[in-house]
C-alpha cells in the first residue's frame, strides 16, 4: 500500500484510549489509570506529597515543606491473536481468499518501553493548621505502538499487523496540573482538603480504516481497498477533588476521597482528522473529540501494629461506566448517535464522522501489604493488589486490552538524612488471558453495510476485534524527597 501523505501516522481516526494505556493502563489501578505515584506511599491514607492526587486532605498530615520528584519506568508486552471468526468482509466470498485470511489472522505483539512522571511539593507555610500543594502528573493516559510484520504479498496494510484495524501507534494523555489545600482541625484530628486542576488532554491515533466498516484490503479486480487516517486533537479541562483525612490515634489513618470527571462530565478536544480511503486523495477536517472520563471514589487505611511493623489497605471505584463512547464530529457539532450505533438521519447526524461504541463497566481496585522498618532510617515495604476489568468482551480491541489483573509490589525507602529520602521498588501486573470467543461486537452485525438502512450505521461500523489478548507490565518506581 502506499502511504499517506503524512506517513506512517495514518489509520483510523480511531479515539482509541490507549494506553494505557494500556496503555494506558500503563501501571496499575482500576480500568485505564496509570497512577500508581509513589508506589505503596500512593494512599488516600499517606500523609506526603503524592496526597495531592490521592486524597487532598491527607496533606493536613504533613508538616514542614517537601519537595518530590517521581518516576516509573515501564515495560508493556502484549499480544493479540486476531481469530477467523473475527472477520468481516463485505462479501463473504473473499473468506476463501487465502491472502485475505492471512492478511488479517494471526498474531501481533506489542513491546514498549515509557515512563510516567510526577513532580509536586507541599507545605505548611509554617501555620499548625494551614496546608497547600501543587503537583503535575499524568493519571490517565499512555502510549502504545504496535510491532510491524513482513505482511503479506498484494495487501501491503498487512504489514502494520492484524491491530491495525483497531490501532497501529497512539497516545491519549491528561496531564493534570492540581492545586490542593488542606485544613487541619486540631481538637478532632480531623483534616479536610480540596484540590482543582486544569486538566490539558491529547489524542493522537492511527488506524486502518474502510468506509463500510469492512477488513477488505484488495477488491475483486486487485485494486487497494484499505485505507488510513490519522486524529490529532487536544483540549483543556477543568477536574476537582475533595476529601477527608482523620487520625483517631497515634497508630491509626484513614482517608476517604473523591475526584470528580475532567470536564465534570464530557471532555471536549478540538484537532484534525485526515483521511485516505482506497486511492483517492487525501482529505483533512477540522474535528472535536468527544468522550467521558470517571469519576473517582477512594478510601483507604493504616494501622502501625508496632515500631517497626505497619499495616496499609486502600480501596478505589472507578465509575468507568460514563465511557459510552468516544466520538469524533465536525467542530462544534454533537455526537448525535443513539446507543446502537445509529446516526440520527437528521443535519447533527450528518456532521458525525466516527464513532467507536465503548460501553465500559465500573472497575474496582484493592491493595493490602506491610511495611517494616529495618532501622530507624531503613523502611521495607510490599503489596499484592487486585482490579476488575473496565473493559467487556464485547468491545475489547487491540487499542484497549484489559483484563482482571494482579499486582506485586516490593520495594524499600532510605532516610539519607533529615532532610532528604529516596525510595524505589519494582512492580509486576498479571493480566489474565481473555478470549472474546465471538463476543465482540464492534462490527455492529446485527447491521451489515449492504442491509436496508445499512449506511445509518456506517459511523459506528470496525471491523471485529475478536480474538485472544494477553498482556504483561513490569515497571520500576523510583522517588525523591527533600524536606525543609
Amino acid at each position: 500500500m502506499s502511504r499517506p501523505r503524512f506517513g506512517r501516522i495514518s489509520a483510523l481516526s480511531s479515539l482509541v484510549l490507549l494506553g494505557a494505556l494500556a496503555c494506558p493502563r500503563e501501571a496499575e489501578a482500576s480500568g485505564y489509570l496509570t497512577a500508581r505515584f509513589g508506589a505503596d506511599h500512593g494512599t488516600p491514607a499517606s500523609p506526603n506529597t503524592f496526597a495531592i492526587y490521592f486524597n487532598p486532605a491527607a496533606l493536613g498530615g504533613t508538616t514542614g515543606t517537601t519537595i518530590t520528584g517521581d518516576v516509573s519506568v515501564l515495560l508493556r508486552l502484549a499480544k493479540y491473536n486476531r481469530t477467523n471468526d473475527a472477520l468481516s468482509p463485505s462479501e463473504d466470498s473473499y473468506r476463501s481468499d487465502p491472502k485475505y485470511v492471512q492478511a488479517n489472522t494471526g498474531t501481533a505483539t506489542l513491546t514498549n518501553l515509557l515512563a510516567l512522571p510526577f513532580a509536586g511539593v507541599n507545605t505548611d507555610f509554617g501555620t499548625k493548621n494551614l496546608r497547600a500543594g501543587y503537583a503535575v502528573y499524568v493519571p490517565f493516559g499512555g502510549l502504545a505502538t504496535w510491532d510491524r510484520t513482513s505482511g503479506v504479498p498484494g495487501s501491503p496494510g498487512s504489514t502494520d499487523g492484524v491491530n491495525r484495524w483497531h490501532n497501529i501507534s497512539g497516545q491519549i494523555l491528561a496531564v493534570y496540573n492540581t492545586f490542593a489545600v488542606a485544613y487541619k482541625i486540631a481538637p478532632a484530628k480531623l483534616s479536610i482538603g480540596a484540590s482543582i486542576s486544569p486538566v490539558i488532554q491529547n489524542v493522537a491515533t492511527v488506524r486502518a480504516r474502510n468506509l463500510d466498516g469492512s477488513d477488505d484490503t484488495v477488491d475483486s479486480a486487485g485494486n487497494l481497498v484499505e485505507g488510513r487516517s490519522f486524529l490529532n486533537a487536544t483540549g483543556v479541562n477543568l477536574a476537582a477533588s475533595a476529601g477527608l483525612y482523620y487520625e483517631p490515634t497515634d497508630t491509626l489513618r484513614f482517608g476517604l476521597a473523591y475526584l470528580s470527571q475532567p470536564g465534570f462530565g464530557e471532555s471536549r478536544l478540538s484537532g484534525t482528522l485526515r483521511t485516505q480511503l482506497r486511492q483517492g486523495q487525501e482529505s483533512k477536517s477540522d474535528i472535536d473529540f468527544l468522550q467521558e472520563y470517571p469519576d473517582i471514589i477512594r478510601f483507604g487505611a493504616s494501622w502501625r501494629a508496632s515500631q517497626r511493623l505497619e499495616l496499609k489497605g486502600d480501596f478505589e471505584f472507578v465509575r468507568w461506566s460514563v465511557f459510552k463512547r468516544q466520538c469524533v464530529v465536525e467542530r462544534g457539532a454533537k455526537c448525535a448517535v443513539a446507543d446502537d450505533g445509529r446516526r440520527d438521519p437528521g443535519p447533527e447526524g450528518s456532521r458525525v464522522q466516527l464513532n467507536i461504541p465503548r460501553n465500559w463497566n465500573d472497575a474496582i481496585g484493592v491493595r493490602v501489604g506491610p511495611s517494616y522498618w529495618i532501622s530507624e532510617n531503613l523502611e521495607a515495604f510490599g503489596s499484592l493488589g487486585m482490579t476488575t476489568p473496565a473493559v467487556p468482551k464485547e468491545t475489547i480491541d487491540a487499542s484497549t486490552v484489559d483484563a482482571l489483573r494482579l499486582y506485586l509490589t516490593f520495594g524499600a525507602k532510605y532516610d539519607i538524612s533529615k532532610h532528604w529520602a529516596i525510595a524505589g521498588s519494582y512492580n509486576h501486573i498479571y493480566f489474565f488471558n481473555v478470549d472474546t470467543k465471538g463476543a465482540n461486537d464492534q462490527n455492529i452485525s446485527a447491521h451489515p453495510a449492504n442491509a436496508p438502512g445499512g449506511t445509518d450505521y456506517n459511523v459506528s461500523r470496525s471491523p471485529s476485534a475478536d480474538g485472544r489478548y494477553r498482556s504483561q507490565i513490569g515497571f520500576v518506581n523510583v522517588n525523591v524527597a527533600y524536606k525543609f
